[in-house]
Parts: C-alpha cells; sequence; structure tokens
C-alpha cells in the first residue's frame, strides 16, 4: 500500500475515534439513548464510496456489524473507545495504529488494575482490542497485534451474584399486584428474567417477532452471548403475563408490530413521543430491585440474581446439569455449575448412598 495512502489512513482512523468519544459523550448525557449504526454509503451505480474520507465508515460499518448481537457491538464499541481515550491522555506520542507497542497495553491494563476493575472486564476489553488489532492486520492497515502475549489477570470472583431462594421468588411474584400505570410492564420483565434466565441485554433487545410459538408452547429466541441462537421455552404463567402486557399496550394505542422492541417504557420524560425504544438498563435494574426491596428481600440483587436462581432452583429440583448449561447457553457445564449458589443439603450426602454400606437383605 502506498506509504501516503496509508498515513492517510491512520489519520483518519485518530479522527474518526475522536468523533466518536465526542458522540460518546453525547449519548452518555442522554437518559436512555439507543445507539443506530449507519448503513454503509454507495453510489446510485451501486458502487462502494471509496474516497479516503470514507474509508474510516466502511471499516468501521465491516468490523462492528459482522457481529450478530447488538449488545456485543455496543460492547466492542465501547471498550475501544475507551481504550483511544486512555491513549489520546497519556500517550501523545502515539499518532496511529502503528505506533502502539505492548507498553501502552500493558499500561492500560494496569491502569485498570489500579482501578480496581474487576478481572473478568479487564480480559474482556483486552479481548475487544485484540479482536480490533486482528482485523486492521487483516486489512494490512497494522503490522502486528500489541496486545499478544499481554499477560491477563486472573478471573477470580470478585462478588458473587446472589440468588434468591424459591420462597423468595414466590414472595417477589406476590407483591407484583400493586395498581400503578407500568405495573404491566413491570410484572412482565420479571417473569421473563426469572422463568427463562435470560440475561438483562438479552432480554432488552427482544423483539415482537422473538415471542412465538411453537407445536403450543409459547417460546422466545434470542441471540446469546457469542452469538449462539437459543430457543427458550416460556412457562405458560408467564406466557399468560407476556400476553396481559401485550393486551395493555394495545389498549394504549401502542400495538406491537413484528420488529417493535418486546419490552419498551411506559413514559419517556426527555422526549416523551419517543416510546417504541428498548428498555434501558438502569430500567430493568431499577425494576427488579423496587420490588425485591417491596417482598421483604434484603440481599443486593439484581438482574442477574434471576439467571442464577433460574440455574439454582432447576438444579435443586434434579435438573440435568448439561440440559440447563445447553439451555442457558454456557460453554461448559462448569460455568453452570458455578452459577448454582444452592449448597446440597447434608441430608444428601453421597456418603449415604455407598453401596457397600447397605444391608443385603
Amino acid at each position: 500500500m502506498d506509504i501516503l495512502v496509508q498515513l492517510s489512513i491512520f489519520i483518519h482512523i485518530i479522527f474518526f475515534f475522536s468523533d466518536i468519544l465526542i458522540d460518546t459523550y453525547k449519548r452518555l448525557n442522554m437518559k436512555n439513548k439507543y445507539d443506530t449504526f449507519k448503513p454503509i454509503e454507495i453510489r446510485e451505480s451501486g458502487e462502494l464510496i471509496r474516497s479516503n474520507e470514507e474509508k474510516c465508515s466502511r471499516l468501521d460499518y465491516e468490523y462492528f456489524q459482522n457481529f450478530r448481537s447488538e449488545h456485543t457491538i455496543k460492547s466492542y464499541r465501547n471498550d475501544i473507545q475507551k481504550f483511544w481515550e486512555f491513549i489520546n491522555a497519556n500517550f501523545h506520542e502515539v499518532l496511529n495504529v502503528n505506533s502502539l507497542e505492548r507498553v501502552h497495553l500493558v499500561a492500560y491494563r494496569n491502569w485498570q488494575q489500579n482501578n480496581d476493575f474487576a478481572p473478568k472486564t479487564i480480559n474482556r476489553k483486552l479481548s475487544s482490542l485484540s479482536s480490533y488489532f486482528d482485523f486492521l492486520i487483516e486489512k494490512n492497515i497494522m503490522e502486528s497485534n500489541p496486545v499478544l502475549n499481554i499477560k491477563r489477570p486472573r478471573q477470580e470472583v470478585v462478588k458473587e451474584t446472589n440468588d434468591l431462594t424459591d420462597q423468595q421468588i414466590k414472595a417477589l411474584f406476590d407483591v407484583l399486584n400493586t395498581k400503578t400505570h407500568a405495573i404491566y410492564l413491570h410484572r412482565a420483565v420479571i417473569y421473563v428474567l426469572f422463568s427463562t434466565g435470560i440475561r438483562k441485554s438479552e432480554l432488552i433487545y427482544l423483539k415482537r417477532k422473538n415471542y412465538t410459538e411453537i407445536n403450543g408452547h409459547k417460546i422466545i429466541e434470542i441471540v446469546a452471548k457469542g452469538g449462539k441462537h437459543l430457543t427458550k421455552v416460556i412457562h405458560p404463567i408467564c406466557a399468560e403475563i407476556i400476553d396481559n402486557y401485550l393486551n395493555w399496550m394495545k389498549n394504549q394505542g401502542r400495538e406491537h408490530v413484528e420488529e417493535d422492541w418486546l419490552f419498551q417504557p411506559t413514559k419517556n420524560p426527555s422526549t416523551p413521543t419517543e416510546l417504541n425504544r428498548p428498555l434501558g438498563p438502569k430500567s430493568v435494574d431499577y425494576i427488579v430491585k423496587t420490588y425485591a426491596k417491596k417482598a421483604g428481600i434484603t440481599e443486593s440483587i439484581s438482574p442477574h440474581s434471576a439467571r442464577a436462581s433460574y440455574i439454582g432452583s432447576a438444579l435443586e429440583a434434579g435438573g440435568d446439569l448439561l440440559k440447563i448449561s445447553l439451555d442457558v447457553g454456557h460453554s461448559s457445564v462448569r460455568t453452570t455449575q458455578e452459577y448454582n449458589k444452592r449448597r446440597q443439603k447434608i441430608s444428601e450426602s453421597p456418603a449415604y448412598d455407598l453401596g457397600y454400606f447397605k444391608k443385603t437383605s
């Protein structure tokens, strides 16, 4: 590649990330602002625009839109933005991507550790960067990947996710009877989380078309972590609550169509007319924590507690570990087992089942 062309691309990449950082700041100051991505631009003849000015936008589209999960796109984009923000603030000598060295990545890792980032978060951010740098190498923009051979922190659990007992979950369901404007939405959100074990991000990005029926069974179809496509069966009680929510929305003049977000906010103070949008993550947190408090649950819980509770309750009821692992989209049964916070009862110890201690008749 011609040196001048390559240098031009590097400069535009820097400008590109600067624009992203400004855009990110604006989005952070707009509550529940949903990030959208512009499609690649083409000429009327159908030919791709190939000027250097459009090069970075095409690279952006090619990399990020290759992911199927909208949550993954936002996570990777944010990880890359934060890295460039760190570099711009601390290493002014880095003028293009090929100026990056391993020392810059080591400094970034150490800065995160010094600021008490969880090991899992640090490793995810490094993985995001490594993936993006591999892409730039493939496009002949970078010569090497500076993330390679960076020592990753051990992923020890800093704070375990609290799960709920079956009795606590029943108590939570019992308080979902308040006569508020948003009760149909709130009830549906909590029931879906606890009856399917899906992640908060998976719930947020559900669309109406993802809630359907197969052979008499109500289901939701999601794109889980790692791009896995999962079909989750909806318990009849939960299905009835979702249907009640959909009927309530219809009576409000907000009937869903296939491409609409399934769970939409009931109000939006900043832009009251823009309600056809996904719930914000903080809204889901608020819903779960508000009703948990009403149910007298004193433990600190989150929407992810529903996932741990789903797995723990299924295992405690005698569910097969492998089937549950596949159901929640885990790559390993070991991960599923780690979610199980319910300890085996002493009276159920395998020591009591040893065949050589059993009396023979």
